[in-house]
């Protein structure tokens, strides 16, 4: 039997040991295939579970903005705090979306393409669900999602803070126009110093939309949203952004995003939308948001091989220049592969 498979092989062509080779090199195929359809599974499942996760973070939101009513608080007819006129707001609700959401993206998307650009890798594609992608394609996208995800928890915590309070806004009387339960109004001078749960908001002039939002001063909304993305993309920058030409120039544009922030908050006050105490707790959930995301979500504080401090206090380095440059030259072969030395010197040596 062994002699027939000898002469099938010899007939063929084909040693037993290419036989073994061939057959090698199938198993492994296998088990490559066998890996990837194994990552792509997890990869999918994890996937499916951070979009429920992001789905649930949204319900709330949704909730809060088409279902529920905020707390209805009394007030006191005298409370000078409330009785502002009503003004626009500086930045509106637009200019709030695309500073908050535009620019920031617009920023994630410049410094991915340059930092792929720079390293070569814009060709560079990995496989993703399947299909085959850029590789900076998907770099942008988990940076995304981080900036998404951190978004998300600090609408949420807003949300629950406006929605509980139910603080009213420095210009409640003027958009609410209060008219008690006895028929009576703030006005009277009966009702000077009268504390006021019972009563209708005539509203005259204003839409239902704006007598609601006049119960939802606390946290301030434009505050903890432009804190927390002018905040994080400041320290994105930080961690993406390098450019030789200028030390300062990184700097300067940390400082723009964050005075952006810092006037949009203080326009609140200004626009008599918010209480100053409503700026201050909004701006520190802001922060707040844009610190843990970035800490514990994004990694951004997470030191680079190149900042890593050894224990003796020396820093790594590329020590690969020097070993051929320094030790080559001086060591036998084979530790060294540009070595000079010949057999009978290297006998010498050992």
């Amino acid at each position: 039997m062994r002699d027939a498979a000898n002469e099938d092989n010899i007939t063929t062509g084909v040693t037993p040991s290419q036989t073994q080779t061939q057959t090698s090199r199938e198993r492994e195929r296998e088990r490559e295939t066998e890996r990837t359809a194994l990552a792509q599974r997890q990869l999918t499942r994890r996937f499916l579970i951070e979009l429920l996760i992001v789905t649930v973070l949204v319900i709330p939101i949704c909730i809060f903005e088409f279902a529920v009513e905020p707390v209805r608080r009394g007030f006191f007819c005298d409370d000078e705090s409330i009785r502002y006129p009503f003004h626009d707001n500086t930045v509106s609700p637009v200019m709030l979306g695309l500073l908050v959401g535009a620019l920031p993206l617009l920023i994630l998307v410049l410094v991915e393409y340059v930092r792929s650009m720079r390293a070569g890798e814009l060709t560079t594609t990995v496989q993703l669900f399947g299909w085959q992608m850029s590789a900076w394609y998907v770099e942008l996208g988990r940076q995304f999602a981080y900036f998404g995800f951190g978004m998300l928890l600090t609408f949420d915590a807003t949300e629950v803070g406006k929605y509980t309070i139910g603080r009213l806004r420095p210009h409640f009387i003027a958009v609410c126009q209060p008219q008690l339960s006895d028929g009576s109004l703030c006005t009277d001078p009966i009702n000077l110093h009268r504390y006021v749960e019972n009563y209708e908001c005539a509203g005259e002039g204003y839409t239902i939309a704006d007598v609601r939002q006049t119960r939802l001063s606390f946290p301030s909304g434009h505050s903890s949203l432009s804190f927390y993305a002018l905040l994080y993309v400041a320290l994105y920058l930080q961690r993406k952004l390098t450019w030789s030409s200028s030390k300062l120039a990184r700097h300067f544009l940390q400082f723009t995003l964050i005075m952006l922030a810092w006037y949009t908050a203080l326009s609140r006050v200004m626009d008599s939308w918010h209480h100053w105490s409503d700026v201050l707790a909004g701006s520190l959930i802001g922060v707040a948001g844009a610190l843990i995301t970035a800490h514990y979500i994004a990694h951004f504080f997470k030191p680079q091989f190149h900042d890593v401090v050894l224990g003796s206090g020396l820093r790594r380095e590329n020590t690969s220049a020097t070993l051929q440059e320094e030790v080559c030259p001086a060591t036998p072969p084979p530790y060294c592969v540009n070595s000079n030395y010949n057999d009978d010197q290297y006998c010498t040596k050992v």
